[in-house]
């Protein structure tokens, strides 16, 4: 069991240094290195003729299925967050209108995820402008949204 335990962990030591896994998300990170030692502990026990064939097995399956659910999950953390910011959306759009110069809100999570709203204000059509509004997730665009600002 501690064979297939250190083998476990050099083998995330190797795959660490890889350049894809760097543009993977962190809920997909963790995901995948749970799945992976799940997957090689219950693969190693479960083959108990060549455990060490299933340790590699189970960590590869484990990996796989683990990126999945931990990239699912933060996919879904990203929505609930463009949701629940509504109303600084609205309040950022509202101040570039009527301003008319770009409006910028900033924050980081708790998690460590830099957010970002950016208003930008455009044309004036009688007492209406319209306002482009960016909403970034650690620099990446995750929606973009035109809405009409009411300028008095």
């Amino acid at each position: 069991m501690k064979k297939v335990i250190s083998f476990l962990l050099i083998l995330g030591l190797i795959f660490s240094g890889c350049e894809t896994i760097q543009d993977l998300s962190q809920k997909t990170k963790q995901g995948a290195t749970i799945g992976a030692v799940a997957g090689g502990i219950l693969g190693a026990i479960l083959d108990s003729n060549k455990p060490w064939r299933g340790a590699i097995i189970g960590a590869a399956a484990g990996a796989v299925a683990g990126g999945w659910i931990g990239h699912t999950m933060e996919k879904k953390e990203g929505e609930k967050v463009v949701e629940a910011n509504k109303d600084v959306v609205t309040q950022a759009a509202n101040e570039a209108g009527k301003s008319n110069m770009v409006v910028k809100y900033s924050r980081v999570t708790e998690s460590g995820v830099k957010e970002e709203i950016v208003a930008t204000p455009g044309q004036l059509v009688n007492n209406k402008r319209t306002v482009t509004v960016e909403y970034f997730r650690d620099g990446k665009l995750i929606t973009k949204e035109v809405r009409q600002v009411i300028v008095n």
